[in-house]
């Protein structure tokens, strides 16, 4: 049974929640579909109500009369009447303003004129014979703007039938619980696009290809790089009924297949002032196009890949947190959230590897503006690291390319970075797979979409600042299960006496509010 008063509810749409009076969580599960989780340290998690959680919990089916009454039963006094206020009329609003293709073109249309007359303000246009023409150059910023001012935008302007495709998930295929839900969630949502959140070594492409045999139609896969997109087709060639002969990866000519599987970069870029393969792709008549590891997408030039027309959009990543704040609009590109998943809850269940997290500050003396003594106490310390797991699958990432040499060279072990031919990147992974090889240096490039499920080791030397990103997904390498069960261990090296103190505490940010902690441990280096 859930005690009452298990939460406290804020004017400011911020709730705490003691998970020590909800025991079996069944206040949680209702909050993680109406509010946005801020911290999980400790037995206090602090969710807070916005309209970008509102707008997912809309999308999903939900309604103001699921949360309002779970506030009200749940806490010691009756929620802010403002908050309440609110709640319902985003729920009134939802699903008022669509963009649709007339024959003039795209246009915002709503059956409520107050509300049109709304978005025309904040779009700085007027409303002509009752619809906002909106232009195609238009329609991301205007989709963005309004789902900033809290009118998001359910978009119904494909313009033409999508394409069927008929393939299926093998029989053998066993989806976990929680890769069911939210693949149901997707697919049921009433939404045209969402994103779903997962962990690394969650599973998040299993789900990408559950979704796309669900909605049975011709598929645009957009990835990071071209080990990403290998993954990808090794994902639909063992779990569907489809063969490799169906799918596209990489092709000169886009749109002949089932399935397509391009990069971001092949996708965008331009020969001449002319992006070819994103002209060629916006004339197919998708049914769905996937986004994977979707945080990329705000970029400058990636964004341009949303412009794609498409029945559904599906966006994948373990995170959405961005350190130019651009991450917020990846909703407005692609969808709100519809399905999210805490990492210390999966480890709970034993989906993904628990890990040990250390900050190792390392000192030495020497002066700030002598960095290359606090690299060389680094370094001794990795040596030291390195002799207390001999029977370890270790990974030691570096920010620069000078850094990862130097460590290679020192530590008699292979290195990976952006300069490292596809080919023997391939080959290293596959030696570190398969035990052959117990220790390898990268460079950002492993950060992402690299499978190297034994890896229960990563000494971190240096760091893209105070990405936190970064530091998710460089804990993220650690995340597959062990069959031995035993923790991970993420070392995080620090100079206490340089910014790297202060980039350290902003990195390790997102990890600790999803309940993570950081042991301290000070060495001599």
């Amino acid at each position: 049974m859930t005690e009452r008063n298990s939460i406290s509810v804020q004017r400011s749409g911020s709730i705490i929640l003691d998970t020590t009076r909800d025991p079996h969580g069944e206040v949680e599960d209702v909050l993680r579909l109406f509010a946005e989780l801020q911290s999980a340290a400790g037995n206090l998690h602090t969710y807070r109500v916005t309209d970008l959680s509102l707008w997912g919990a809309a999308a999903s089916g939900n309604s103001a009369d699921t949360l309002l009454p779970l506030l009200q039963e749940n806490s010691p006094a009756n929620p802010p009447a403002t908050l309440v206020r609110r709640v319902h009329d985003y729920f009134n609003r939802y699903g008022q303003l669509r963009l649709e293709s007339r024959d003039t073109g795209l246009v915002l249309c709503s059956p409520d004129p107050m509300l049109l007359n709304e978005a025309a303000q904040h779009l700085g246009k007027r409303v002509a014979h009752g619809v906002i023409p909106i232009s195609a150059a238009e329609r991301l910023s205007a989709k963005s703007k309004l789902a900033q001012s809290g009118l998001p935008v359910v978009e119904n302007a494909t313009h033409r039938l999508t394409g069927n495709a008929d393939f299926s998930l093998n029989e053998s295929v066993l989806l976990r619980d929680y890769q069911k839900q939210a693949r149901d969630r997707f697919v049921e949502s009433s939404h045209d696009g969402g994103v779903i959140i997962l962990p690394c070594g969650a599973g998040k492409t299993v789900v990408g290809v559950s979704i796309a045999t669900s909605l049975r139609s011709s598929t645009l896969v957009v990835t990071p790089n071209r080990t990403i997109g290998e993954q990808w087709l090794s994902h639909f060639s063992s779990l569907t009924t489809l063969n490799a002969d169906d799918i596209d990866l990489f092709p000169s000519d886009i749109g002949r297949k089932p399935i397509t599987i391009v990069t971001y970069q092949a996708l965008t870029s331009q020969r001449n002032g002319f992006a070819r393969r994103l002209s060629e792709a916006q004339e197919v008549p998708w049914g769905l196009v996937i986004y994977d590891e979707v945080h990329s997408l705000p970029a400058d030039v990636f964004r341009q890949s949303a412009v794609l027309q498409s029945k559904r959009r599906l966006g994948l990543t373990a995170t959405l947190v961005r350190e130019d704040g651009r991450e917020r609009d990846v909703y407005a590109l692609v969808g709100p959230p519809i399905w999210q998943s805490r990492w210390r809850d999966l480890e709970r269940q034993g989906w993904i590897s628990p890990v040990d997290c250390y900050e190792v500050r390392v000192r030495v003396d020497s002066a700030p503006e002598q960095p290359e003594r606090g690299f060389a106490g680094k370094v001794r310390t990795v040596e030291r690291l390195l002799a207390r797991h001999t029977d370890d699958q270790v990974l030691i990432a570096a920010h620069r390319r000078k850094e990862v040499e130097i460590l290679s060279n020192r530590l008699g072990v292979p290195s990976v970075t952006g300069e490292t031919p596809q080919s023997m990147r391939s080959q290293l992974y596959e030696k570190f797979k398969s035990g052959a090889l117990s220790c390898l240096v990268v460079s950002t490039v492993a950060n992402v979409g690299v499978d190297l499920p034994d890896a229960n080791v990563l000494i971190q030397v240096s760091g893209t600042f105070g990405s936190r990103l970064e530091e998710a997904q460089r804990l993220g390498r650690l995340l597959r299960p062990k069959a031995d069960q035993k923790p991970a261990r993420f070392y995080s090296l620090v100079l206490p006496v340089t910014r790297e103190r202060e980039f350290a505490e902003r990195r390790q940010r997102f990890l600790v509010d999803q309940g993570y902690r950081y042991r301290i441990v000070n060495v001599r280096g």
